[in-house]
């Protein structure tokens, strides 16, 4: 191996201050100490980009859940005022939806649900009449109309299979026959689920003062005698 003397080595550090570096490598260390010098600039001045991202998504977070929980207690007071509003009322639709809801969260049947419905309104329809809210009163008489409708078409279609719903649309058609000017005679709808009553009625076991009561509720609902065919039909079905 040479030798290396101090003479070699002051004529090695003449040659190194000749050398320039190429235009590349200029450049290229440029970018280097800049880029070097601005990042502490950022972290010393301004929280990161992800920083900022995740306190922004946690700032959305929290307003969605109060927005959603706003919303969800005017919905709630919504529907409580709506319980007590009837047809023709302006919040009257939530209680209906609030019905619709109820209905299938009970797994109500078609039947059991037009027997629920109907009764809803013709209530609504005592009560209006009994407040004296006439505004409200066409709008509960077609509301009846309606749903009379629905339930009669779904009779014929569907026999009742207890006796508990005939007593509950029995109960209904009655607490109707006492408002003060409403007719069975005129609704044709409410005389086909009378008619209906009487058929899913002849179909149970019953005894001798039922069956006479019964074949009387069929005379006077053939005769047209809607109000006393319900009466009867009313006693059957409580009395079974």
């Amino acid at each position: 191996m040479a030798k290396i003397t101090q003479k070699r080595i002051i004529s090695g550090l003449e040659e190194l201050k000749n050398i320039k570096p190429s235009s590349e490598w200029v450049i290229f260390a440029k970018s280097q100490i800049f880029e070097e010098q601005k990042e502490p600039t950022i972290l010393n001045n301004q929280p990161s980009l992800k920083f900022v991202d995740f306190l922004k998504f946690i700032i959305f977070k929290r307003k969605l859940a109060y927005s959603v929980a706003t919303l969800t207690f005017m919905i709630i007071g919504l529907i409580g005022f709506a319980e007590y509003t009837m047809p023709g009322d302006t919040l009257f639709p939530i209680k209906k939806l609030a019905e619709r809801s109820e209905a299938a969260l009970t797994l109500q049947s078609g039947i059991k649900h037009n027997v629920v419905v109907l009764n809803n309104r013709i209530n609504d329809l005592a009560l209006a009449t009994k407040e004296g809210k006439k505004e409200n009163i066409p709008s509960a008489i077609s509301e009846i109309n309606v749903n009379a409708s629905e339930l009669a078409k779904n009779l014929k279609e569907n026999s009742i299979d207890d006796i508990s719903t005939i007593k509950d649309i029995a109960s209904g058609l009655k607490t109707l026959t006492a408002v003060e000017g409403t007719d069975l005679t005129v609704n044709t709808d409410i005389q086909d689920i009378i008619q209906s009553l009487i058929i899913d009625l002849e179909k149970t076991t019953l005894t001798e003062d039922a069956k006479e009561k019964l074949d009387n509720a069929k005379k006077l609902y053939e005769d047209k005698k809607y109000n006393l065919a319900l009466e009867e039909i009313f006693y059957l079905a409580n009395n079974q």
